[in-house]
């Protein structure tokens, strides 16, 4: 026997152990048991010897449990019968070939991959109890090493070991093995040398570490091994042993709970929140982009449109259509003859290489909208942007969310960005360094109009020929466009040996012919195919929390578009100063501009007698020559009389609601707010309403000179920005001036003639023309004053001579003339106010009569 072995031995309990779950206790073993033994002089005595108890613990009979969201445990875990027979029939050696009586009472798993087994057995007086469970540990090693013992689940042999301790048999759920162990001391157990030889048994140690000791607590240390096995052994087989008298408590040093990963990422966010955004990128690069890409593909494509499929289009027709009225297409069905040459110049530009961009402009109403998606019907890819909708959106996450509805950009998870703000200011909070997480509303919107960039692309046929340019990539669609002339010419039944993109056979062809054909498709270029991006409302607001920006990133991203020749791209817009976002992204380029302007008389009478009976309404001229060519007008027009108003009442509606327009829009009449103000006065507008009111245009170099503008075109620009007025270019300057529509010309006229508010305006105006005139005659007086200081009291000049020089004379009697002038005007603006007064007294003494009679 080792003698240092069995000083590390203890006695176990001469009572068994109580389990939690052992089925089979031993308390129908007798409490003594006959022992034979055989001295040397060969007689035998026989001694009536105390049962013993001890416990064996084998370490890999299952998986280990290593939290709750492991399964193995629950799946693998075999049977308590099927670990006993085990026990007995293969892990135990058999009861026959063991010293001691020995005897298998019972067995107890445990959630940490091993199970107990309670044994019984008697030695004899030349036994200690030390050498006697040794005796028995060591065969069970010996049984284990002979045959092989190896569990399927991780291949690993099965260890046995004898539990010198009393250990805890608890089943606490929250409690998992671990690889480091605490073991808490009572005496000196011979520092780390005395730790390495008590534990160094179950497993290889990687370190031991000594606690430092911390008053009125007990002594700790911790050991790491390099596998989990062992510390569990460890821990089930000395938790309460007292060796040598150091009493030994052991624990595992941190349960891995389920939140373990989440404390580590929250304490550590400087590499967390990187790694973090670079896994979310990375996700988000995978697997959502290319769904966003092809989603915005289809909607391209219309590869979900119920009308590129002829089966669903007559199931449509035959359903739906025959309960619904099908809608006019186009203005051209309607009698808009004004718009055949902007629509065929349109066409022409849709045929060349996109090198440019579009810009369709007019007065809002003018049918802009219309008349581009009447030209781009037929086109096979298209994307429209709605403009007015991401103007009017209330916050930047709505123009987000409206323009991936648009474009069909799936999944969005908007929602992302509001937790990741929240996430990167509480990171700033904490540990004063900003995260990154959270995304600018530039960032957003460059990534959606990315994505779509890579969506067109995938849809043009010209995706390839960034670096070509414009003039070989026509040459290649007027060949496209002659091929696919001189197929139609041919007949039916002609097979072609030419194979292009433009067939549509399913016939099989040798390599030869599909080289060939690959050759052929090489060289065309349909320009009907290549993709048609329609910008609608453009500029339509210009002030707003995210106007500028929106505008500068449609405007770049457009230009991305056709100088890489993908797309052709079109701006509609009403702002007369969308060009100069334009001319900033794409310069030194010339668009292609097409400038709406409202109907003539013919042409709007016949859209009128398309949609109402010309002899139920004789009268018909008349109210449309009031409305005007303004498509919205004539339409709302239409709609009152069909609805069974009389002409006369439609066109009084309508008048009274441009009336009401105009006194909102251009007297600010409803603005509370003192900080909002117009680009012009209100008595500027009046002097332009009433040259506008008795004439269909006015020169603007006249109007431009008015006292009451003083040579400034601004206030001019904000009127057509606001669109009270219509300003038209001669060799690119302002030539003339219009009114805003057709119909404000009458809509001046009616304010015109409400005497009261005409008084108070003209009176405003002559006022402030005469305060104009005072100043400057104060003026013109002070410098008279100072030239009288050149002079003598007798009026002889002050330098000598005698004689006043002529240049003197001369600028007096230019300032004398100037006075004269500012006098008459002043007189004038004088008899002006007076009229004006009186107008207002004789209205307000009608007003009072008139309210004296009611009474």
């Amino acid at each position: 026997m080792v003698r240092a072995y069995e000083r590390s031995l203890s006695c176990l309990p001469t009572q068994p152990t109580q389990f939690l779950r052992s089925k089979k206790a031993p308390t129908n073993i007798s409490s003594r048991r006959r022992f034979t033994t055989e001295t040397q002089e060969t007689t035998v005595v026989e001694e009536e010897l105390p049962l013993q108890y001890g416990l064996l613990y084998f370490d890999n009979a299952y998986p280990l449990k290593m939290g709750w969201w492991d399964i193995r445990y629950s799946l693998l875990r075999p049977g308590w019968r099927s670990l006993e027979r085990k026990a007995k029939n293969e892990l135990v050696p058999p009861e026959i070939g063991m010293p001691f009586h020995f005897k298998i009472g019972g067995i107890e798993p445990r959630q940490d991959g091993g199970m107990f087994v309670h044994f019984s057995y008697v030695h004899p007086s030349s036994y200690t109890t030390k050498e006697a469970l040794r005796e028995i540990e060591s065969r069970c090693e010996q049984h284990l090493i002979s045959h092989g013992h190896y569990m399927w689940f991780n291949f690993q042999k099965v260890r046995a070991f004898l539990v010198k301790g009393s250990p805890f048999l608890e089943d606490m759920a929250s409690r998992y093995p671990n690889k480091r162990i605490r073991i808490e001391y009572t005496g000196d157990p011979g520092g780390v040398e005395g730790l390495y030889t008590l534990f160094r048994k179950y497993g290889k140690i990687v370190d031991i570490v000594q606690v430092p000791p911390v008053k009125d607590m007990p002594k700790q240390a911790i050991v790491q091994y390099s596998f989990m096995r062992a510390s569990t052994s460890a821990k089930n087989c000395l938790h309460g042993a007292e060796l040598n008298g150091v009493k030994l408590s052991v624990t595992y040093e941190s349960s891995l709970k389920g939140n373990v990963i989440w404390t580590w990422l929250s304490n550590h966010p400087r590499l967390s929140v990187p790694m973090g955004g670079f896994v979310i990128a990375g996700i988000s690069f995978i697997i959502f982009d290319p769904i966003r890409i092809f989603s915005m593909h289809a909607k391209i494509t219309k590869l979900f449109s119920a009308e590129e499929y002829s089966a669903l289009r007559w199931l449509r027709k035959e359903t739906v259509g025959r309960l619904t009225r099908a809608p006019v297409e186009s203005l051209q069905a309607i009698g808009w003859r004004e718009r055949e040459n902007e629509e065929e110049k349109l066409r022409n530009w849709l045929k060349n290489p996109p090198e440019t961009f579009a810009v369709v402009t007019g007065p809002r109403g003018a049918g802009k909208t219309e008349m581009v998606e009447y030209v781009i019907k037929n086109k096979t890819h298209k994307v429209v942007i709605r403009c007015e909708e991401l103007a009017n959106a209330r916050s930047e996450n709505e123009v987000l969310t409206t323009l991936a509805r648009q474009i069909g950009y799936i999944p969005l998870f908007q929602f992302m960005n509001a937790i990741n703000n929240m996430m990167d200011m509480a990171i700033t909070a904490t540990t004063g360094q900003k995260a990154g997480l959270s995304a600018t509303f530039e960032g957003q919107l460059k990534k959606i109009l990315d994505t779509l960039t890579i969506a067109i692309q995938q849809s043009s046929p010209t995706r390839d020929m960034s670096n070509v340019s414009p003039e070989a990539i026509m040459k290649k669609i007027e060949a496209t466009l002659e091929e696919k002339s001189r197929r139609a010419e041919a007949s039916a039944g002609v097979e072609h040996l030419h194979v292009s993109k433009m067939d549509s056979t399913g016939k099989d062809k040798d390599s030869k012919a599909r080289a060939k054909e690959q050759e052929e498709r090489n060289k065309w270029c349909d320009p009907e195919d290549i993709p048609v991006v329609v910008i609608d409302g453009y500029m339509s607001r210009d002030k707003g929390p995210h106007s500028k920006e929106l505008w500068t990133f449609l405007a770049e991203w457009a230009a991305v578009l056709v100088e890489n020749h993908v797309a052709h791209v079109i701006f509609i817009s009403n702002n007369v100063t969308a060009s100069k976002p334009l001319s900033k992204a794409l310069p030194n380029m010339t668009f292609e501009t097409i400038v709406l302007s409202d109907a003539t008389l013919d042409s709007a009478m016949e859209f009128v007698y398309k949609h109402l009976d010309k002899e139920e309404y004789p009268q018909l001229m008349q109210s449309v020559k009031t409305i005007g060519g303004r498509l919205t007008d004539l339409e709302l027009f239409v709609q009152k009389v069909k609805t069974g108003m009389s002409p006369q009442d439609a066109v009084y509606d309508i008048l009274s609601r441009a009336v009401i327009e105009i006194r909102k829009n251009a007297f600010d009449l409803d603005r509370n707010d003192k900080d909002k103000t117009v680009g012009w006065t209100p008595i500027q507008f009046w002097a332009v309403m009433k040259e506008l009111a008795t004439h269909d245009s006015v020169n603007f170099d006249e109007l431009k000179i008015h006292p009451l503008f003083k040579n400034d075109e601004a206030p001019f620009s904000a009127m057509e920005q606001a669109e009270l007025v219509t300003i038209s270019h001669r060799n690119g300057r302002p030539f003339v001036v219009r009114p805003g529509k057709p119909i404000y010309r009458a809509a001046f006229q009616e304010i015109l003639s409400d005497e009261g508010f005409a008084a108070v305006m003209d009176l405003q105006s002559s006022t402030f023309l005469e305060k104009e005139e005072m100043v400057k005659v104060a003026k013109w007086e002070s410098e008279l004053r100072e030239l009288s200081n050149l002079l003598h009291t007798d009026g002889t000049w002050i330098f000598g001579g005698g004689r006043t020089p002529t240049e003197v004379e001369t600028r007096v009697k230019w300032l004398m003339r100037k006075l004269a002038e500012s006098h008459g005007k002043i007189e004038k603006y004088e008899q002006e106010a007076n009229t004006a007064k009186k107008a207002v007294a004789t209205l307000g003494a009608a007003a009072h009569a008139s309210n004296g009679r009611e009474k």
